[in-house]
């Protein structure tokens, strides 16, 4: 089974879905994608770093000024290496590692990227505001900070949210955490992240049984 999870910064997406692979025995796939997407392109990682779960503003500066979500659907090569011809080579990496094996994906639009698999569940993770922050200011930000104030802990948060929706709105026909994108919204606020992790691992087993 494929299990791909978005998240709100600092809603314990990627602690879940860590956790959630390890209880199933499966695959887990957050920034090792960029290692494994640099060494089989032979390209410079800090590419892939700097385009990570970033997209333009606007779709005037795709791909010779269009919106082109997949090689495989007909795209259209250029010189250049854009953000988007970025994303489309990390594209083929993620259906080919979900080729491989059962795994778990975090962000990157891989539920978009593989919304034609049958065996694909896609999971969106939501947090509290208050328990946003504390996990934000517990981990230092999303780049490892020390000591940050719960005004910047907001702000990153916001700006971490705004990013990911634009790459994903970018990429995608769908909307960042609008419940109908995804297969299930968990609020983790709710449940803990354990108790995320028990509840999205029965989930998974029903399905498996079910199909």
């Amino acid at each position: 089974m494929i299990i791909t999870i978005g998240r709100q910064l600092g809603s314990g997406g990627r602690d879940i879905g860590r956790k959630l692979s390890e209880a199933m025995g499966i695959a887990y796939y957050d920034r090792e994608l960029i290692e494994i997407t640099a060494k089989e392109s032979g390209l410079n990682r800090k590419l892939f770093e700097e385009a990570d779960e970033r997209a333009r503003t606007g779709f005037s500066t795709g791909i010779l000024g269009m919106r082109v979500p997949f090689l495989s659907e007909g795209g259209i090569a250029c010189g250049g290496l854009s953000n988007e011809m970025l994303f489309l080579i990390q594209s083929d990496v993620i259906r080919d590692l979900a080729d491989k094996q059962p795994c778990v994906f975090i962000g990157r639009c891989a539920d978009y990227i593989l919304r034609d698999r049958k065996d694909c569940f896609s999971v969106f993770i939501c947090a509290n505001e208050e328990d946003r922050i504390r996990r934000i200011i517990s981990y230092g930000g999303d780049r490892g900070m020390k000591c940050i104030s719960a005004e910047k802990a907001r702000d990153l948060m916001a700006r971490g949210d705004k990013r990911r929706a634009t790459f994903y709105n970018y990429y995608s026909n769908k909307t960042w955490g609008e419940a109908s994108s995804y297969h299930a919204c968990i609020n983790s606020s709710v449940f803990g992240i354990d108790g995320t992790v028990s509840l999205l691992e029965e989930m998974c087993r029903r399905i498996i049984i079910n199909h």
